[in-house]
């Protein structure tokens, strides 16, 4: 450099000029720089020295120094290009070419010492290496670099002066990729304005875009294989251009449709020629009726058509044809045809004597064999695709079509829907008829065992059944042109009529009929059945002698008076309590006597006496019948029966709406029905209404049992109203002298108010409920106990016993509302130990057991899957890879659809990773490949995809699939791959160049830092590269002398340290080394809301053991 400057001082101005001119073309044609990009690099040995040319694509500075026998080049921006040809176009000047990792400069190995000489002319610099011996002026620039910088100033100042625009940015197009068995789908999202242009290049196919247009093909790398063999990317200022190159037995099919531009990679087309389907001829006389066959034969038979001709071409619509593939049929005359659909499987029926061979087309539509003929009808099967509709249009010209096409598409087009209805025959009996239009043939066809009539249909409009039919005697199968009858019945007659099908039977069909009047009921709305009077008379006196008279009456009665004595004596029965036996003598009597059942009294009274014996359904049955629907006293009993069943807010509104009726009953059953009444008003919070109900039943002299109920009913209001020492006292009574349901309903209560009210402490509260729960089985206090302890337990922390309590609430009597609304608890809990604090301090263990022990308590929706995924983290850090893998493996088979299936799948791909499952990342991600993804979820993908591909051997392909991917994620990635695959010189300058600028900070380096400088050392020295690994000791000899690791670093940069036993050893360690958790850690910095957590048992790993070598050298 210093040789240049003196002889620039020395020699005239000539250059003067020419120099101020590349100046101003230098700032006129160089905008804000980026990073540069080396274009060519050349060497020229002349006749006493040599020339190094360096052309960039932007004016960069250029230093150039001696250091020894290196020459090292220094730009003053990034380069991405590389000059290693230079050793080979000047073997006399040149041994070695090296490139500065950070792409800031190159290093040159020279034969011997040289002066150098420096000349910048725009955006390329000549580099002149001199003989020691070298006097007079430099070698001067070539002639036509001088007229090229020259004609450029002129340019430029031309430019300056008109102040043109800048061109437009060129707009984004996004290369998508399809994969499906034997196709491979390119297709480009092109607006109207764009123009497409295919040419065929050989066996590829060249796609160019006129104008200002950017091809992104980053959706389609490391998945082109098997079916493409090359795919290249081309722009400039006129376009771009994509060139498609198939592998070797495939071909491309180009398409340019209103949505965009489409190549379809598949296998060449065989030429055979295609075998006729088998039409063996049928025999005459075969063309039957369809009933006249279907008696039970064995195989099918053919139905001659109707007198019915297909109308003339001039009068057929137009049919349009949906989007999707397609197989098309084509006739010497358009047939007609019949699809249809059963469990799955599309059958296709033509009625022709031609032969029919299934065309080539798309794999999605596969037959399921060859054709069968049977007589006039031809069948085809095949399975329905997923997510796709079949149609069938008719193909050909419009106005005349002369075959069928069968499309499997997204949307339907154009049809009839046909419809099913009532007919009466010539001999009036019932049928059902389809008015299919212009209707064909009919046939049998045996398909799976089952008997299936087919009538076919001209068409050309698609006409037939959308949705299935379901009769007594037959089915109507869904189908999208012609009608499908599945014969339940032998003697099934299914014929082609002139208004379209005829379905019928010998006897008749089996149709519904009309639904006659409700009848009246006999009993007036103001009577009630249960009258005060004739109640407590039966009560006085001798009560055994009394019901022993109305018995004898009873069977000594004829049997038409026997009814009303019946009733007598039903009424007796239950007003002194013997409800079974009234019961009985209910039932007796409606059996018997038809009048006396559709009296209203006695269906009311056979629901009291059902009520009263705990049979609430079928009391409930008899209420809600049309004729007692508007009864007054129906809605007294039917508010009895919501209290019993906890609906206690339509308990409390009956009982509200008929306190009128409730006046005139008798004692024992007001008090009955007004205990029920307080206790739909407490809960309903009407706490007067409740004690008034309780003044009144206790003014009718209720017996012991009442008492006690009234009592407990009473401490319930003093509880409510703030008055717990008396409602504790109650309970406490009740407890020790009260039996039965009562007694412990009262204790239940008191253990809960006495927690509640502080005076019992938790466990002493938990221990008394248990107990009661131990002894009382069968009825709600039973439920409202165990939903107590399931409060407790949740209280205590003692999940596993609150879940199992709300699971025997729901075996119990799980149409409860407290076991309902326990069960709702139970999923709250669950939710909230899952995604909410209360599980803060749940073990991992715990976690997952209470997980499989009780996933039924799991929400359903977007939350269910949400606890799934932080389930399988909390797996993941206890290390239980293959439980949190199955996890996530179900969601993505089961659950999720779109985007969301693809970020789990990039879950579920990180932990194959870390579980050392390489193949089945891959798997996953390319089972979940979606387009035109959110672009950080697409990033994510991509990098996991790598990763797996590195770990499979597969580095190529790894690394092309984040070519282009910024970063700091990527490039660690980027480094990792080349060191997994042992492309040791790409690696060391991949690890130095994530160290990056931190040697000139004067700070110390990190652990990070450090690591990726022991490791760039390794793997040079694993190369051989003595320039690389001298740049390395350079740069970073000093601030790796500040560190832990300077020994180990001094010894694998000094003179052939790979020779050395210290060496050998750590490069043995850190290539066999892993460097999974390296990635993991910069992904989870760049995605940290949708990495997985770090793997438990990772921290007590040294950092020797991550760098892959020894802090400090053997021996």
């Amino acid at each position: 450099m210093g040789l240049g400057a003196g002889i620039a001082t020395r020699r005239r101005r000539p250059w003067a000029g020419l120099a101020a001119a590349s100046i101003l073309a230098g700032l006129v044609l160089c905008g804000p720089a980026t990073a540069a990009r080396l274009t060519a690099a050349a060497g020229v040995q002349a006749e006493r020295y040599g020339r190094i040319t360096l052309t960039f694509d932007t004016a960069v500075t250029v230093k150039a120094r001696i250091s020894g026998a290196v020459l090292v080049i220094a730009f003053s921006e990034r380069s991405t290009a590389f000059a290693e040809r230079l050793a080979a176009q000047m073997p006399d000047y040149v041994s070695v070419v090296r490139r500065d990792p950070d792409g800031t400069g190159l290093r040159l190995a020279l034969q011997r010492p040289y002066r150098i000489n420096v000349q910048s002319a725009g955006e390329t610099t000549f580099i002149d290496l001199l003989p020691l011996d070298w006097s007079g002026l430099p070698p001067p620039l070539p002639p036509e670099v001088v007229a090229e910088l020259f004609a450029r100033t002129q340019a430029a100042e031309a430019a300056l002066r008109a102040a043109r625009p800048k061109p437009p940015e060129p707009a984004r197009l996004s290369l998508e990729l399809a994969l499906r068995p034997n196709l491979a789908r390119l297709s480009l999202r092109l607006p109207e304005s764009a123009t497409a242009r295919f040419e065929r290049d050989g066996a590829a196919t060249r796609l160019d875009l006129p104008g200002a247009w950017r091809i992104d093909d980053t959706a389609t790398r490391g998945r082109l294989k098997p079916a493409i063999a090359a795919l290249s990317v081309e722009e400039d200022a006129t376009g771009a251009r994509l060139l498609v190159t198939p592998a070797e037995g495939y071909e491309i099919r180009s398409a340019r449709d209103a949505d965009g531009a489409t190549l379809d990679v598949v296998p060449r087309a065989s030429e055979t020629k295609p075998v006729e389907a088998r039409a063996p001829d049928a025999p005459d006389g075969a063309r039957k009726t369809a009933g006249e066959a279907g008696t039970g034969q064995s195989e099918a038979k053919p139905i001659a058509p109707a007198a019915v001709k297909p109308p003339a071409s001039a009068s057929h619509p137009v049919v349009i044809r949906p989007a999707g593939p397609g197989l098309v049929f084509p006739f010497t005359k358009m047939p007609a045809a019949a699809l249809f659909e059963r469990a799955g499987i599309a059958t296709l029926v033509f009625e022709t004597s031609e032969s029919v061979t299934i065309p080539a087309g798309d794999p999605v539509l596969s037959p399921l064999g060859s054709p069968d003929r049977t007589g006039g009808f031809v069948t085809i099967r095949l399975p329905v695709p997923r997510e796709r509709l079949l149609d069938l249009v008719p193909s050909g010209p419009a106005d005349a079509p002369t075959g069928w096409e069968l499309v499997a598409g997204t949307d339907l087009s154009a049809s009839e829907p046909l419809s099913a209805t009532r007919t009466t025959g010539a001999n009036g009996r019932l049928g059902v008829g389809v008015k299919l239009p212009n209707p064909g043939g009919a046939t049998w066809l045996d398909l799976d065992g089952e008997r299936i009539a087919v009538v076919t249909g001209y068409g050309p409009k698609p006409a037939g059944i959308p949705k299935r039919q379901t009769f007594v005697d037959f089915e109507l199968l869904p189908s999208r042109q012609g009608v499908a009858v599945l014969a339940r019945a032998d003697d099934l007659l299914v014929r082609p009529d002139i208004d379209g099908v005829a379905i019928g039977r010998d006897a008749g069909m089996a149709v519904s009929g009309v639904a006659r009047a409700v009848d009246v009921p006999l009993a007036g709305i103001g009577d009630l059945a249960v009258e005060r009077a004739p109640w407590e008379a039966s009560r006085r006196g001798d009560v055994r002698d009394l019901l022993r008279r109305q018995l004898e009456a009873v069977t000594e009665a004829s049997s038409v008076a026997r009814g009303p004595l019946r009733l007598t004596l039903a009424k007796g029965f239950l007003a002194n309590g013997l409800t079974v036996e009234a019961y009985g003598v209910l039932k007796v009597a409606v059996a018997e006597d038809p009048v006396l059942a559709a009296q209203r009294d006695v269906a009311l009274l056979v629901a009291i006496a059902a009520a009263r014996m705990g049979h609430t359904a079928e009391a409930r049955h008899i209420l809600d019948g049309d004729g007692l629907k508007s009864d007054p006293e129906v809605r007294l009993w039917q508010g009895y029966l919501d209290t019993l069943a906890g609906r206690w807010g339509k308990a409390d509104a009956a009982f509200r709406e008929t306190s009128g009726i409730l006046e005139r009953y008798p004692d024992d059953l007001q008090v009955l029905l007004r205990s029920a009444a307080a206790e739909a008003a407490i809960e309903a919070g009407d706490w007067d209404s409740a004690s008034r109900h309780l003044t009144l039943a206790g003014a009718r002299s209720p017996e012991a049992s009442e008492r006690d109920r009234l009592l407990l009913l009473r401490a319930r209001i003093d509880e409510v109203t703030g008055r717990t020492v008396a409602a504790q006292e109650s309970y406490r009574r009740l407890t020790e002298a009260g039996r039965g349901p009562v007694a412990a309903d009262a204790a239940l209560r008191a253990a809960i108010l006495g927690h509640a009210s502080g005076k019992l402490p938790l466990a002493e509260t938990i221990d008394r409920i248990e107990a009661l729960a131990l002894t009382w089985h069968g009825d709600e206090i039973e439920t409202r106990a165990i939903a107590a302890l399931a409060n407790l337990y949740r209280d205590a922390g003692r999940w596993r016993q609150a879940f199992t309590a709300a699971r025997r609430a729901d075996v119990l009597r799980g149409q409860s509302p407290i076991a309902r609304a326990l069960h709702d608890s139970a999923m709250a809990l669950f939710e909230e130990l899952y995604l909410g604090e209360r599980g803060a301090n749940l073990s991992g263990v715990e976690a997952l057991a209470l997980y499989f022990d009780f996933k039924d308590f799991a929400p359903i929706d977007r939350r269910g899957d949400e606890i799934v995924r932080r389930l399988s983290d909390r797996l993941v850090k206890i290390d239980l890879l293959d439980s949190a893998g199955d996890l996530l493996q179900h969601q993505v088979d089961r659950r999720l659809t779109g985007p969301a299936r693809a970020e789990v799948a990039a879950r579920l791909a990180t932990i194959r990773l870390m579980d050392e499952k390489p193949l089945a990342a891959l798997q996953v991600l390319d089972a979940t490949y979606l387009p035109e993804l959110p672009e950080d979820l697409r990033r994510a993908r991509a990098l996991l995809r790598a990763r797996a591909l590195s770990d499979l051997s597969r580095t190529d392909l790894a690394l092309e699939t984040i070519d282009g991917e910024p970063g700091a994620d990527a490039a660690r990635l980027r480094a990792d791959i080349l060191w997994t695959g042992r492309r040791w010189r790409e690696a060391g300058e991949a690890h130095e160049t994530l160290v990056g600028d931190a040697w000139r900070q004067r700070v110390p380096l990190d652990d990070t830092a450090r690591t990726d400088v022991l490791r760039a050392a390794i793997a040079y020295g694993l190369a051989k590269e003595t320039l690389s690994l001298e740049r390395l000791r350079a740069k970073f000899a000093n601030p790796m002398a500040e560190g832990v690791d300077a020994r180990t670093f001094a010894l694998l940069t000094q003179p052939n340290a790979v020779r050395t036993t210290g060496f050998r050893e750590i490069a043995q360690k850190a290539t066999s080394a892993e460097t999974l958790r390296s990635f993991l850690t910069e992904y989870r910095k760049r995605y940290p809301d949708s990495a997985v957590p770090e793997r438990a048992g990772r921290d007590g790993e040294t950092r020797a053991d991550a760098e892959g070598g020894p802090a400090t050298p053997p021996g």
